[in-house]
């Protein structure tokens, strides 16, 4: 059982890619306290965006512990892994993975198709997209526009931190999102996504290489530090 008073433990954790023999990730405790901001630093190819994916529950380890929210998720079927990232966890991508033809809404309410909570219309869901909006300072007839072509760079930083947040999620993990943003733009999201995570007590992961935005988190790691010879 997780310890209270942590969202996110992770342990003896051991993965290697079966056609990538070189390839081997062993991770000895990663530990996030609830609500706690997290940055994980490492080089490319270290195996950053793999970790990610492990707590996930996309990748299975071949050996570890994984627990989120009181959940161990290594012991979890397939399906129920999907459920349970769906209603636990928010993801920022790298790109921010913004579709082009369907409107910023739609984006944004992807997540809540794959939901398993139903006591919810998908109207209540737009209302809270509407309102998260309103909070990160973009309008309501910019979500529903028609499509998202024409977005901006801030804008698809809004409706990507809304799409990770629609579903009430206890952490999120993000993927290097700030690697191709200028400093202008990268300081902007990082203060928009604190200010919403604050607001709705939701903890934050994310891994980069980039070490000049450590002084924005509560807790820097680095991805070396943590790894060992299991």
């Amino acid at each position: 059982m997780i310890r209270k008073g942590n969202i996110l433990e992770v342990e003896k954790l051991k993965f290697n890619w079966e056609k990538k023999n070189s390839f081997n990730l062993n991770i000895s405790k990663l530990v996030i306290k609830n609500n706690e901001k997290v940055v994980l630093l490492g080089e490319s190819g270290s195996g950053k965006s793999t970790l990610l994916n492990l707590i996930s529950g996309i990748l299975s380890p071949n050996v570890g512990k994984i627990l989120i929210n009181g959940v161990q998720i290594t012991c979890l079927s397939a399906k129920k892994k999907d459920a349970f990232r769906n209603n636990n966890l928010g993801v920022i991508f790298q790109k921010f993975n913004i579709i082009h033809y369907l409107s910023p809404i739609s984006n944004i309410l992807l997540p809540c198709y794959f939901s398993s909570i139903k006591k919810n219309t998908i109207d209540f869901y737009k209302y809270r997209a509407v309102d998260l909006g309103k909070s990160l300072s973009i309008e309501k007839n910019i979500l529903f526009q028609k499509n998202s072509k024409d977005l901006s760079v801030g804008q698809q930083q809004r409706v990507a931190i809304i799409r990770a947040l629609i579903n009430f999620p206890k952490i999120i993990l993000a993927d290097e999102p700030t690697s191709s943003l200028d400093k202008k733009n990268k300081n902007k999201f990082l203060k928009l996504l604190f200010k919403i995570c604050k607001q709705e007590k939701t903890a934050l992961l994310m891994v980069t290489h980039d070490n000049s935005i450590t002084k924005y988190f509560d807790k820097t790691i680095i991805l070396e530090n943590i790894k060992s010879s299991l």
